[in-house]
């Protein structure tokens, strides 16, 4: 076991003054500052912060790191953090103690991915070690060319993950042990409505089940098009206080998605 490892099987709980120590620390910081512990807990972030987030710290505090983390930047957000271990060693032979600088994305709370610039390092706070992590929003030129990647793992009609990013994701929930629930669901008559309207009007049923399922899922569930007219939720035991009850989801589900018909043109499209 690594000395970053064996630190993090062995800390407590952060506590309530540690807390406050990590509060004045961020406070003072001049720039978008959020602080987590070596469990990857959020305890700490400053107004700055709620303005490259757009979420309120008291919304930050206590979540899991990764929630502000896009999909696909996961892996190398853990190698980042690998790579902290190795620069600022908790015992041993001292590291050279430099930040990490990076050009890096994070998610906001409405789903939105923007780039900013990362500068991340190791502190200790109230005697505790933590991460810091300070960001920067880029200029819009820069942020232009990181569009482009997160436009590689949505579906171009929905909007929604695709496949192989959604599946990433749940892979990491089943090595981490975690419950999770799978939910599959068909659109169904597509068919019928693509032969009767043309496939405009399959188009926009479909878009409309995607934006419904995405409304209608928790907060930390993930959504994705796995297949032409199929759809893919999948979400975690407590996750957004949501339950694994498979047949109180259907029905959630079914209720999100076709509780009121898709307006095409003059005609109004059923699904079920």
């Amino acid at each position: 076991m690594s000395d970053g490892t064996l630190e993090e099987a062995m800390t407590a709980d952060v506590t309530d003054e540690q807390r406050a120590a990590v509060a004045a620390f961020v406070a003072s910081v001049p720039m978008a500052a959020m602080v987590h512990s070596m469990q990857y807990e959020v305890v700490g972030a400053n107004v700055l912060c709620e303005e490259v987030l757009d979420c309120p710290v008291a919304g930050m505090l206590g979540r899991p790191v990764a929630d502000f983390v896009p999909l696909g930047d996961r892996a190398s957000a853990k190698q980042m953090a690998m790579q902290l271990g190795h620069r600022y060693p908790a015992s041993g032979p001292s590291g050279d103690g430099r930040p990490i600088g990076a050009l890096r994305r994070v998610r906001r709370s409405d789903g939105d991915v923007v780039s900013c610039w990362m500068h991340v390092g190791i502190s200790t706070i109230a005697g505790r070690r933590f991460i810091v992590a300070l960001l920067d929003l880029v200029n819009p030129v820069v942020d232009d060319t990181v569009h482009w990647r997160d436009r590689a793992e949505r579906d171009d009609l929905t909007g929604l993950l695709r496949r192989g990013p959604l599946l990433a994701q749940v892979d990491e929930w089943a090595v981490a042990d975690r419950p999770i629930a799978l939910g599959f669901v068909d659109v169904d008559r597509l068919k019928s409505i693509n032969d009767a309207h043309g496939h405009a009007a399959g188009d926009a049923l479909l878009e409309a089940a995607g934006r419904r399922l995405k409304q209608w899922s928790p907060r930390g569930s993930i959504v994705g098009r796995y297949a032409g007219d199929e759809f893919v939720f999948a979400v975690t035991d407590g996750v957004g206080g949501s339950s694994l009850d498979g047949e109180a989801l259907a029905d959630a589900v079914r209720s999100a998605i076709c509780s009121e018909p898709v307006p095409f043109g003059s005609r109004l499209l059923g699904c079920r």
